[in-house]
């Protein structure tokens, strides 16, 4: 009995060493209680909980002003934190960088990295220290580009014989993930010359709004005796909008007019499962665990004297359609990222950044045991 109570204790004790003291701010440009910032700051919880990493969240309320002065208290901080975790929202990041970096905390960027334009004028500044980590960033480019590959495909089953009208509604033209998207839809439409693109608008990301701007291009096609084959939605929040503005001109989301979204939301996987929707994009709320993942391997390279940046580490997207929807409800549609052991992500000292899996397969393969 002893030997069993000796060898508990020391199990405890190698394994609490395996989580590795830091703290971690993460300055949330998104709303609290808006569902996609408070996925990515769940899952970043979850993986937080697994490192046994101190992090703090703050959200700004989709303000950037706020943002800014959120930044400039983390940083005026007598005690602040090791690593600070910025999200380039609105281009609004660079001022706070600048202020982290002079007081030393060693920053990631997540989810929207900086502009050409704002690393050129970042790096002049650095001066070549090591305060910006990097940035973990998903393909957005990618992700515009397949969404409106489907509408193609689905506009084409529809009627064989184009032209093909169709309908964009963006998020916004400041945000370097929404510029990256809508690159990516608009490469098709430069693609196909059977697609004729009515209108690029942009809803701010707000469903409301899309409602509107759906609306308004819906009534003014009707006049114009212009039947829309699809619209391409940059999110969930949006896509919802559009829906509810077919509705109101008498026509079916997925049956009449094809439409995609974004973001994995439990919305966006009720409307795939109905068949409103051709899919919705995403997993880059995940993003949050990984920056955990990313800053705990990162922390315990340099402890060991490896402290190479991680640099820019990109990782894919994937869309949820009629293929792997019932994978994903049955796994993950509890939305529960506890259950995940998000330290099956961590990299072999042998291994570079690059080498991370953060595919949705790996996600479920990484599901603890009830």
């Amino acid at each position: 009995m002893k030997n069993i109570v000796l060898s508990l204790f020391f199990f405890t004790i190698v394994h609490s060493t395996s989580a590795i003291a830091m703290e971690v701010t993460f300055l949330n440009p998104g709303k609290e209680g808006e569902r996609f910032w408070d996925m990515v700051t769940e899952t970043m919880r979850a993986a937080a909980k697994d490192f046994g990493i101190d992090l703090e969240v703050l959200y700004a309320q989709r303000n950037r002003v706020k943002m800014v002065e959120l930044g400039e208290q983390i940083t005026s901080r007598v005690n602040p934190p090791e690593y600070l975790i910025l999200v380039n929202e609105e281009q609004a990041a660079e001022k706070i960088f600048l202020k982290s970096r002079k007081r030393g905390i060693k920053t990631l960027m997540l989810l929207n990295d900086f502009l050409p334009e704002q690393r050129e004028r970042i790096e002049l500044a650095r001066q070549g220290d090591s305060n910006l980590l990097g940035a973990i960033t998903p393909d957005n480019y990618a992700a515009g580009r397949r969404m409106m590959q489907a509408l193609y495909r689905c506009a084409k089953t529809n009627n064989a014989n184009g032209p093909y009208h169709m309908l964009a509604v963006g998020g916004d033209q400041l945000t370097p993930v929404s510029i990256d998207r809508n690159k990516g839809a608009m490469s098709v439409v430069q693609q196909q010359a059977d697609i004729i693109l009515d209108r690029f608008l942009y809803a701010n990301w707000n469903r409301q709004e899309a409602s509107s701007l759906a609306n308004s291009y819906l009534k003014w096609a009707t006049k114009n005796g212009i039947k829309p084959s699809a619209i391409w939605a940059a999110n969930d929040p949006i896509a919802l909008g559009v829906k509810e503005a077919l509705k109101a001109n008498n026509m079916q989301a997925g049956s009449s007019v094809c439409l995609v979204g974004l973001n994995w939301s439990s919305q966006g996987i009720s409307m795939v499962s109905s068949g409103e929707m051709l899919l919705t994009d995403g997993g880059h709320f995940l993003a949050g665990a990984w920056s955990m993942v990313l800053l705990h391997d990162y922390h315990l390279r340099n402890r060991n004297k490896n402290g190479s940046l991680p640099g820019q580490v990109s990782f894919q997207m994937q869309s949820i359609d009629n293929n792997n929807i019932d994978a994903y409800i049955e796994n993950l549609g509890d939305e529960n990222w506890d259950k995940i052991d998000f330290r099956g992500f961590s990299l072999e000292p042998s291994q570079s950044y690059g080498e991370y899996d953060f595919s949705l397969r790996n996600v479920i393969s990484q599901i603890k045991p009830h």
